[in-house]
């Protein structure tokens, strides 16, 4: 064997040992009783393939010739959870400025999650390109809601502005860091390659039984998606408050009705759209006004916001799970100084 060939392969068991360590270390951050070094051969196993993250395409060599205006167009949809000038105040989420360099999980007065705490490296660009990639894949557990930038484009962009968002803006990447980057990228390509094909050759003796599942295969295919209207009446009302607390940072669900980032929900069951005085509603919204919020509008657009409404401000990602709609909206239906009747 070459010296090259024996180096490939060595970059390629260590980029190997890279992702599993990664994947062990998220797994611990989700369950703190797990010591991170055990992680990997311990809980991560069950957990990696609906965690695992795509591989993300690099963008070190495209952050000096980005487009910084551009950049700053795509920070406007951060600036409601977070403070990007020098005053560095601290609001649904910690500031931003210098963010670049900084350590994770470090800014004053900020209450981390525990993952984040514990991730504890700095924001490098690679690290920076990765969490804004996927957030909740690269850091589960994360509070931040948002779903992520999944255009190498816009990350680059967005760095490129961010990084002048600074006392002392953040040096440009090498070109020995864009080609290290570039080929961590390659290598991981081939990694997550590699099972695929070995799994697509191995299929053709393990499909045979299909031939006699066709009919189940077809009725599971063409059954509907549970209704989770149809749950309200026996839903939990308990669970359903436990859901909400994913709410509580954007939105006021008491009696006090107050808007914060999102309008308040104190009666928004049987509320028209847009309806809340003095809160700058998103044109997608306004343009439904007079719609009341029906239970089955409220499962829609809580399912997935964006959806339901291209273009609204919200930016939560929504709930997939229908038991967990149905128990957030019988308790969302007592939030109110008249209680609309449950759905038959």
């Amino acid at each position: 064997m070459s010296s090259l060939e024996g180096n490939k392969i060595a970059a390629a068991i260590l980029v190997g040992g890279m992702i599993t360590l990664s994947v062990g270390i998220a797994t611990n951050f989700i369950f703190p009783s797990h010591h991170a070094a055990e992680a990997p051969e311990g809980a991560a196993e069950p957990e990696a393939k609906p965690a695992a993250p795509a591989v993300v395409e690099p963008v070190l060599g495209l952050i000096a010739s980005a487009d910084a205006a551009a950049g700053e167009k795509i920070a406007q949809k951060c600036q409601s959870c977070h403070d990007f000038t020098s005053a560095n105040a601290n609001k649904v989420g910690p500031g931003l400025y210098g963010v670049v360099g900084r350590v994770s999980g470090s800014h004053e007065g900020f209450a981390y999650s525990d993952p984040m705490k514990a991730h504890a490296k700095p924001w490098t660009f690679e690290e920076l390109n990765h969490f804004i990639a996927n957030p909740k894949a690269y850091i589960p557990g994360t509070k931040m809601t948002f779903p992520g930038l999944p255009k190498a484009a816009d990350r680059a962009a967005l760095f490129a502005w961010l990084r002048n968002q600074a006392a002392s803006p953040a040096a440009l990447p090498t070109p020995d860091e864009i080609s290290a980057e570039e080929a961590a990228f390659k290598t991981a390509q081939e990694a997550a390659a590699a099972p695929a094909e070995s799994t697509s050759e191995a299929a053709p003796a393990e499909a045979a039984p299909a031939e006699t599942a066709p009919a189940e295969a077809t009725e599971g295919a063409a059954a509907p998606a549970a209704n989770a209207v149809a749950m309200i009446a026996t839903a939990d009302p308990a669970a359903g408050e436990k859901v909400a607390a994913k709410c509580k940072a954007c939105h006021d669900l008491s009696q006090a009705a107050k808007n914060k980032i999102g309008p308040h929900l104190w009666g928004v069951i049987g509320r028209n759209h847009a309806a809340v005085e003095d809160f700058p509603y998103s044109d997608a919204i306004k343009g439904m006004a007079g719609k009341p919020w029906t239970f089955e509008d409220l499962d829609a657009f809580l399912t997935s916001p964006k959806d339901y409404a291209p273009g609204t401000k919200m930016t939560f990602p929504g709930l997939k799970k229908p038991e967990e709609r149905a128990a957030l909206m019988r308790w969302l239906r007592d939030q109110s100084d008249s209680p609309v009747p449950l759905p038959q």
